[in-house]
């Protein structure tokens, strides 16, 4: 970084870290469970994984994901963090209302300000969250999600069309059994099971140990179909601006630190997949992650879909994060860096990673101050 630029200011939003699966996805493991339970070894059923009572809840290695991020934030922005004698209020906690992201930021908090010279974690009721947890308050967005389904349905058939003989294949060679039991829900749980394998207990060698690089990549992709319209660019209008509150938020609090310096407020927000997946939709970040530009489809070549920029492994991982950074440069100039998953990432429209904020401005500029309530109605 530049000798002359000074840090005024850190805002990052964080997903909770691991977590067990969701109710609705229990219920496709459990059936993949009692489909498979006399061709898999017993060690790969975890039955934790589909127990009621644990949807969806933060899991130990997911508040030691958050720790060791803490860890790296408290190293990487050592001026920000809470001590003695700084301002209760110059670094800021807050959280959706859910117990995972909760615990994430009690987590958090806990590691870079262990003295408790800051004040404790808000949680934002879900009722008027509309920075973090913004779906559950936006009934247009519940309706644009239910407009999508039959594309979601379309797309993932042209790609079982295309793909699923492969996949079928492969899964039944791996396994010795028959692939006519195996369609192409039952193998995508399968590699979600993956997924919770080497999230919640770093093992490899099990559901894993089914799917090579392609196989993998092809099933990402199927997923992402649905993501993609759900909260990407590929719906209804809603989801290009549901961050606009957030956006409204961040830069409020960019303004008052360019105000007073010395009164700047850094915070880190707690929230989900979703909360990520809506600020890279104003962003167009996947202008910044891949180099396809075409939707998402159903009967994409191999090649493109490992171009894409929308890509959920990269974007958002258990634990992934977003940051903007502000600097003070000579004079009165302003600079932001944005930094996705702890990397550096640069828009388009900068030519260097520290970036003018009239730059972010502008890309801004008709989601600042929206009437947030107006634009959800139905």
């Amino acid at each position: 970084m530049p000798q002359d630029m000074q840090l005024v200011q850190v805002q990052y939003i964080l997903r909770h870290g691991a977590r067990y699966p969701t109710l609705q996805k229990m219920e496709g493991i459990s059936e993949v469970y009692e489909l498979l339970k006399a061709k898999v070894p017993r060690s790969w059923i975890r039955t934790d994984l589909a127990i009621p009572n644990n949807a969806a809840l933060l899991v130990e290695s997911g508040r030691r994901q958050t720790a060791e991020i803490a860890k790296r934030m408290a190293q990487r922005y050592p001026l920000l963090m809470p001590k003695s004698g700084m301002r209760t209020d110059a670094i800021r906690f807050v959280s959706s209302d859910f117990q995972r992201t909760v615990a994430t930021g009690n987590e958090f908090r806990h590691v870079v300000d262990s003295a408790n010279h800051s004040a404790p974690l808000s949680i934002i009721p879900l009722e008027e969250d509309n920075t973090i947890a913004m779906k559950f308050s936006c009934p247009r967005w519940t309706t644009a999600k239910a407009l999508v389904q039959p594309d979601i349905s379309k797309e993932q058939n042209t790609f079982d069309n295309l793909y699923g003989k492969e996949i079928q294949n492969h899964i039944s060679y791996k396994l010795g059994i028959s692939a006519a039991i195996l369609d192409v829900n039952v193998i995508q749980t399968m590699y979600e099971l993956c997924g919770y394998d080497v999230s919640l207990y770093d093992n490899h060698r099990h559901w894993c140990s089914l799917f090579n690089k392609r196989i993998a990549a092809l099933l990402e992709l199927r997923g992402d179909i649905k993501y993609s319209r759900v909260y990407g660019l590929y719906s209804g209008n809603i989801n290009k601006h549901i961050a606009c509150s957030l956006f409204t938020e961040i830069m409020w609090e960019v303004d008052r630190a360019i105000r007073g310096p010395s009164s700047a407020v850094s915070i880190f927000r707690f929230g989900h997949a979703e909360t990520i997946m809506f600020i890279n939709n104003i962003l167009k970040l996947d202008r910044a992650l891949g180099s396809v530009e075409s939707p998402i489809a159903g009967n994409m070549s191999f090649e493109d879909i490992l171009r894409r920029g929308f890509r959920t492994s990269k974007l958002i991982p258990f634990s992934s994060n977003l940051g903007i950074e502000l600097y003070k440069g000579s004079g009165s100039q302003f600079f932001f860096r944005l930094l996705l998953n702890e990397r550096a990432i640069r828009l388009p429209e900068c030519a260097e990673d520290l970036c003018q904020l009239s730059v972010l401005r502008k890309l801004l500029a008709t989601d600042i101050g929206c009437d947030y309530n107006q634009m959800c109605r139905v």
